[in-house]
């Protein structure tokens, strides 16, 4: 087992039942925002900020390319396994905020999934304007800024939120763990002999591939579209759209074509009826 996965599992996180706060204080506890105030995002400027005076857009950038392909082929792999599905959330870098009045209560998931919250326009997710509806799925890509606050702080801030699998990638060793919430508290979800984990919530196997973090269909073995792959598709698909336009205009002027010649024959035919009638 590398140091990765050994730190991982020490600081695996334990999250108090409600039961158990009630039996052992009276007292209420403290918000996640309070307990969990390490584990919160803070806005990159320049921040636009809505009417309510809430954080949304920011001036987040990727620290490295890797960085960025992770999320990006993420948030284009899980968009296309869920385009049938309008009513499914997926988003990257989308600012989640989990309470009420307190504008600092945020995190920013590089890529999560909401099942039945929709896709209307967003400039930030506000956990209770959505039916307190949190991510099934949240991917932290761990880069040198955040790194020890990805594995330190924010897992136990997730599974205090419900949020039922976490996964965390490292791009740069191009190692992958995931977490799936059992009661309150997270749990390893162990690899297979080929390196894959199942994703109970996106029916998917998660695994490294090449260096990339995928995403893979269990039923067909296939490998979902990453970026380069969607890209490729579409200009293939462009073409053949073009292709099928030429054909279609160039089937339009032949028969343009026969149309003319035969109003030609035509108008020669009447020509020569005059001609006999006037002879005759």
């Amino acid at each position: 087992m590398s140091w990765y996965f050994r730190m991982m599992r020490s600081r695996r996180p334990k999250v108090q039942s409600r039961a158990a706060a009630a039996d052992s204080s009276p007292a209420p506890e403290a918000p996640l925002s309070v307990r969990y105030a390490d584990a919160l995002y803070r806005p990159v400027p320049p921040v636009e900020y809505d009417d309510e005076g809430y954080p949304g857009p920011d001036g987040k950038r990727p620290e490295s390319t890797r960085h960025e392909a992770a999320a990006t082929n993420g948030v284009i792999a899980l968009r296309s396994w869920f385009c049938d599905q309008p009513e499914t959330l997926v988003a990257r870098d989308l600012l989640m905020l989990f309470e009420e009045g307190t504008r600092s209560a945020a995190l920013a998931p590089d890529l999560m999934v909401v099942f039945d919250a929709g896709n209307p326009d967003r400039s930030s997710y506000k956990v209770w304007r959505e039916g307190d509806r949190v991510p099934a799925f949240a991917l932290e890509v761990l880069s040198t800024s955040t790194r020890g606050k990805d594995l330190r702080a924010k897992p136990a801030l997730y599974a205090a939120l419900g949020v039922h699998e976490l996964w965390l990638f490292e791009p740069i060793k191009r190692q992958l763990v995931g977490y799936r919430l059992e009661g309150d508290r997270y749990d390893d979800i162990r690899s297979r002999p080929d390196g894959s984990r199942p994703s109970r919530v996106l029916g998917l196997d998660v695994l490294v591939e090449d260096g990339q973090l995928r995403f893979r269909n269990p039923d067909t073995g296939e490998f979902l579209p990453d970026h380069g792959q969607s890209e490729s598709q579409r200009r293939e698909e462009r073409g053949r759209r073009e292709l099928a336009e030429a054909q279609r205009d160039q089937a339009e002027a032949q028969r343009e074509e026969e149309r003319r010649r035969r109003e030609q024959a035509e108008r020669r035919i009447e020509e020569l009826e005059a001609q006999l009638a006037r002879l005759g």
